[in-house]
């Protein structure tokens, strides 16, 4: 019986209602004083409690399908994942170079000489048109401190942690820096510069990578300055060609929107359980000024049916019983040439870094075959 199923869940809240009579028809019953009665009237309403607690925290999995099944629960997913292809054939402000500092995280990512194994670097990005910062680990790979590539200009991926988003949990629950290195040393994927931040740029608001008519312009902030402020620092490809982006969660929206908005910039934006168009919360506020335009141009699914296709490729990838499922597969449909679309959709696997850590390095191999280096 899945944990997400109609019949576990009514099953688990049986079993709540049935503990919370049961501990209304016993309680009486152990009435008076001493060790024993108190003993046991605390040990009904502890199990009552833990019962009721276990059927809130089912409900609300099966709501967010955090866990779909004992083997995701449990961290036994095992069966093989692939990309399968969806479609048949097909002027700013000067910069200054960013502070940077060799991360603490860098010890336990296995990263001890640079030339050898690779580099974590902690830096802080501004936004020199929009004012908006965050805070980035930078991943550069061996070959960018060896000798024979000096003179290399690196491919990179830009990844974004979903909202409130730590980067830290990429790097250390998702493993992205150590599946990257694993990677490149097998001659999976090509020497790449990684560069993880979040999408919370204007805390504690939600702005979905929004240029939010009067507020946060955070759409121009990765598209223009994030790509600066990188450029000024590091030896990166020069145009789209060696440029994508890749996030989970509203991370993942980011990614596709940027992919899709500004082609000019990235070849590729790959979505891992993201949704397809902006929300609207109590996190979020208005992001659109009550302005029906300005909603439209941010939905992704209106933006395939009414404006041409970019000429960007996609990744959407999430298990098949997350709640943007159904948005994915709406936009493989809507998808025409020159947008090019995958799909990674595995049976099993909730919104958590159990089901991410296992989809991560196929998206990464993705990613790698869409970009060049110059």
């Amino acid at each position: 019986m899945q944990l997400t199923s109609p019949a576990f869940v009514g099953l688990v809240c049986l079993l709540a209602a049935a503990a919370l009579a049961g501990t209304l028809w016993a309680l009486p019953k152990v009435g008076g004083t001493g060790p024993r009665p108190l003993g046991l009237r605390a040990a009904l309403l502890l199990g009552c409690q833990l019962v009721i607690t276990l059927a809130l925290l089912t409900g609300m999995n099966a709501y967010f399908v955090f866990y779909n099944s004992w083997n995701d629960l449990l961290g036994r997913l095992g069966s093989p994942v692939g990309v399968r292809s969806a479609q048949p054939g097909k002027g700013a402000a000067a910069n200054r170079a960013l502070t940077t500092k060799v991360s603490p995280l860098s010890a336990g990512q296995g990263l001890r000489t640079p030339s050898r194994d690779g580099r974590l670097d902690e830096t802080t990005i501004p936004g020199l048109r929009t004012g908006l910062r965050a805070p980035a680990f930078v991943y550069l790979p061996p070959q960018y401190f060896q000798q024979r590539y000096a003179n290399r200009r690196f491919p990179v991926v830009l990844v974004l942690a979903g909202y409130p988003g730590d980067p830290r949990g990429i790097i250390e629950r998702q493993q992205m820096v150590k599946s990257a290195a694993r990677d490149m040393r097998a001659g999976k994927i090509q020497p790449t510069i990684y560069v993880i931040t979040r999408t919370m740029v204007a805390p504690p608001r939600d702005t979905e990578c929004t240029d939010v008519p009067g507020g946060p312009q955070a759409e121009t902030y990765f598209a223009q300055d994030v790509p600066a402020a990188l450029e000024a620092t590091y030896r990166l490809t020069p145009d789209e060609h060696g440029w994508g982006v890749m996030g989970q969660s509203a991370g993942g929206y980011c990614a596709v929107k940027l992919a899709m908005l500004h082609s000019d910039r990235f070849a590729a934006g790959a979505s891992l359980g993201g949704h397809l168009h902006a929300l609207k919360d109590a996190t979020t506020g208005d992001l659109y000024a009550n302005n029906r335009k300005v909603r439209e141009q941010n939905n992704l699914l209106w933006r395939l049916q009414h404006l041409p296709p970019p000429p960007t490729s996609v990744l959407l990838a999430s298990s098949k019983v997350e709640r943007g499922y159904q948005q994915a597969q709406r936009f493989v449909r809507l998808a025409k040439p020159p947008l090019r679309v995958d799909t990674l959709f595995p049976d099993e696997g909730g919104h958590n870094f159990g089901t991410f850590r296992r989809l991560t390095p196929e998206m990464m191999r993705w990613m790698d075959g869409q970009l060049s280096a110059r």
